[in-house]
């Protein structure tokens, strides 16, 4: 047997990051080889987030190419602690930068501390698929389940949060689209999915910015101080501020200085 393929079946621990690369990379080659052109994989060493991905293939699907960055996803994983007890998370619904709807996989890789080190992440397009499936709705006059349709949109932290607490509770940490609340198409699939699949860092900080000022709902010169603590607040939770640049991206789209985010940032952490 293959050593990288016989070391993931085991879930040895990896001693560094060049282990990382030495074991893994040649995997994903394989993976993305084996599991054809609609099906793109990625391997992230999350120890450099702001140009995590060392190995990639099929990137169409995504745009994305070596030395780009982590995805939302993961950064909120990252700083939410290690959550030791889940190998993986399956069945998730992401987002390219051009619209295109991925059904998400993601395989967390730890060293010999048990650290978060590496992910191994499979994304496969069912944009075609979904398409159908609303066509499909709309000739059958199918409509959304009552319940479903009164109840609000999680944000985007809750329902990462209910992956996680799903994973948590099964052994296989296996997930469907637990994201899929019966939307309209109005509301697209950034509002009910839970990755994003961004190009390079300022597209995703771009991105998590939008997120979290879009739940204030005022523009950022009228936001009273309160309100702008609560964006930093979100922003620290999705680990935004892992990212090189954080600060300063925060600042310019806020309307305050880099001192002041500093000074935000210090006081959500307290």
């Amino acid at each position: 047997m293959h050593t990288a393929l016989k070391d993931l079946i085991t879930s040895a621990p990896v001693k560094d990051t060049a282990d990382l690369h030495a074991r893994y990379v040649p995997l994903v080659e394989f993976m993305g080889q084996a599991m054809g052109p609609n099906c793109e994989v990625v391997l992230h060493d999350l120890t450099v987030p702001d140009e995590s991905i060392i190995a990639i293939v099929n990137s169409h699907i995504s745009g994305r190419e070596v030395g780009g960055p982590v995805t939302d996803f993961a950064l909120w994983f990252m700083k939410q602690g290690s959550h030791d007890s889940i190998p993986f998370v399956a069945g998730y619904r992401s987002v390219n930068a051009v619209g295109r709807i991925c059904r998400s996989s993601s395989y967390f890789i730890r060293d010999e501390s048990n650290e978060l080190i590496g992910m191994v992440c499979v994304n496969v397009d069912i944009t075609e698929l979904v398409n159908v499936q609303r066509l499909a709705g709309s000739l059958i006059g199918e409509s959304r389940d009552s319940a479903a349709e009164g109840a609000p949109m999680p944000t985007t932290a809750e329902a990462k949060r209910r992956v996680v607490e799903l994973a948590q509770a099964t052994s296989a940490a296996a997930v469907s689209n637990t994201t899929n609340y019966g939307s309209d198409e109005e509301k697209e699939e950034s509002h009910h999915s839970l990755e994003s699949l961004r190009t390079n860092l300022e597209s995703l900080l771009e991105s998590m910015l939008d997120t979290a000022l879009e739940k204030q709902g005022a523009a950022p010169n009228q936001m009273r101080r309160d309100e702008r603590l609560e964006v930093v607040a979100d922003l620290e939770e999705a680990g935004f501020f892992l990212l090189k640049g954080g600060i300063a991206a925060a600042a310019e789209r806020l309307e305050v200085s880099e001192p002041t985010v500093y000074r935000d940032l210090v006081k959500v952490r307290t």
